[in-house]
């Protein structure tokens, strides 16, 4: 137990789950998985806001136990904040902040993808992919999913919460994935939206997308830490249709002052925040890139797409767009834009090199923190000047930059919540003070 070789109390506890869901069932308590479950197309999977589901490292033949959502099949996961649903390793650990101690959550769907259909990375058998785009493969709300990411093998890996095929019919929101080994969220092709996503100190990158992801995403808030790769990893295939065509809008990507990438699992170990490349198109707007320890926004592989700071008002997916408001900020002497290789002529190349001026954000912000505040401080560049949202009714309408402003929407329920590392609810809602009151006043 003391090292992790057998399972927690809570998760011998629990009753185990292995196999097959061919019909609609429900987990009103606590469940541990001993293999891959698989929910079955035309079955519902019900979990209870408040239930926690624990899983083996390994099935006893090398697979790394994971939920797997197939095409057709349907999650109904809606958590609370005072209620989350968590994912999480059933080892003892000796620290909170273990890696690769199971699989994860994988959502396939019959949305469009690059080739139709692909196979799903990190399970082998089962592909994704069809002309649905509006498919709704369920709901996650207030979903944690913490300690995934087991290699399976070379490039082949379970990410936090896999999004494969998945259309714009799924509701994904207050999702969170925290120390996996691998890529925090995934989307492969496929059209769902996020809102309200938190990456805590994934091994590769936060949020990855590729094989002609088309989605919106606002307010995502990502700390990477000194050891993490890339806050986004945003990929198509070339020229090829459907290009990938992201929309992010409004979030805050942490790194650390002296981070440099250290994953077993990454294809790549380019020291860079962001990394735009093979011919992804998109829109990035109202977001904070701070604590970059050398290459603030990093593209290469670049397409036929076309790049700029000047929004146009037509021509999706066909375009790369990224804010000149967007902050870009960190060490002395960061490079902002490294273009390289088909990406060196017409490459991004405007940001405001600003402070963005976090209330408590350390240059080396990491894991082992004791307090952090990621919400700007009054007179921040982060309300100076901003992006209009699109008028999509996705989007919530903000007059700021980044993940944030006066609500610290993971409080509750984030990791960072859990392990007292964030302002309580109470706390974060209250009025804020700070210095010296020289006349009467009154609280």
């Amino acid at each position: 137990s003391d090292n992790s070789r057998i399972l927690s109390d809570a998760a011998a506890g629990a009753d185990t789950v292995c196999g097959t869901l061919s019909s609609d069932t429900t987990w009103s308590s606590d469940v541990t998985l001993s293999c891959q479950v698989f929910v079955a197309s035309g079955a519902t999977l019900t979990i209870n806001a408040g239930v926690t589901v624990y899983a083996y490292p390994d099935d006893g033949s090398g697979i790394a136990p994971a939920l797997i959502i197939l095409p057709g099949a349907t999650i109904e996961a809606s958590g609370s904040a005072s209620a989350p649903i968590t994912f999480t390793t059933g080892v003892t650990q000796d620290t909170a902040t273990g890696r690769g101690l199971w699989g994860g959550l994988i959502v396939m769907g019959n949305a469009p993808v690059y080739q139709g259909t692909q196979e799903v990375e990190g399970i082998t058998g089962q592909t994704y992919g069809g002309n649905d785009a509006t498919e709704s493969s369920g709901t996650l709300e207030y979903v944690r999913v913490w300690h995934g990411g087991s290699v399976i093998g070379e490039n082949n890996e379970i990410n936090g919460i896999t999004l494969a095929g998945v259309g714009s019919g799924t509701t994904v929101r207050y999702c969170e994935v925290a120390f996996n080994l691998d890529d925090g969220f995934e989307m492969f092709g496929g059209t769902v939206n996020l809102k309200y996503i938190s990456v805590l100190f994934v091994g590769d990158d936060a949020i990855d997308t590729d094989e002609g992801y088309q989605g919106m995403i606002q307010f995502a808030y990502v700390m990477i830490g000194a050891s993490g790769n890339h806050g986004v990893e945003m990929d198509s295939k070339g020229s090829a249709s459907p290009r990938s065509f992201p929309q992010l809008y409004s979030a805050t990507f942490v790194h650390h002052l002296e981070g440099n990438p250290e994953s077993v699992s990454s294809d790549d170990q380019f020291d860079a925040t962001l990394r735009l490349r093979e011919g992804t198109g998109g829109e990035f707007g109202n977001i904070i890139v701070t604590n970059v320890p050398n290459v603030g926004v990093l593209q290469n592989e670049c397409g036929s797409e076309t790049r700029t700071h000047t929004l146009p008002s037509s021509g999706a997916p066909d375009y790369l767009w990224f804010s000149p408001q967007n902050i870009i900020y960190g060490a002395t002497g960061i490079t902002a834009f490294d273009n390289q290789d088909s990406c060196a002529s017409g490459g991004l190349s405007s940001a405001r090199i600003q402070d963005p001026m976090l209330t408590i954000m350390p240059g080396t912000a990491d894991e082992d923190t004791d307090f952090i505040d990621p919400r700007p401080m009054s007179g921040s560049p982060a309300y100076s000047a901003f992006d209009d949202t699109p008028s999509d009714s996705f989007y919530s309408t903000t007059q700021y930059m980044g993940a944030f402003d006066t609500d610290l929407w993971v409080s509750g329920w984030s990791w960072l919540s859990d392990n007292s590392r964030i302002l309580s609810d109470a706390a974060a809602g209250a009025d804020t003070v700070c210095g010296t009151l020289s006349s009467d006043t009154t609280w």
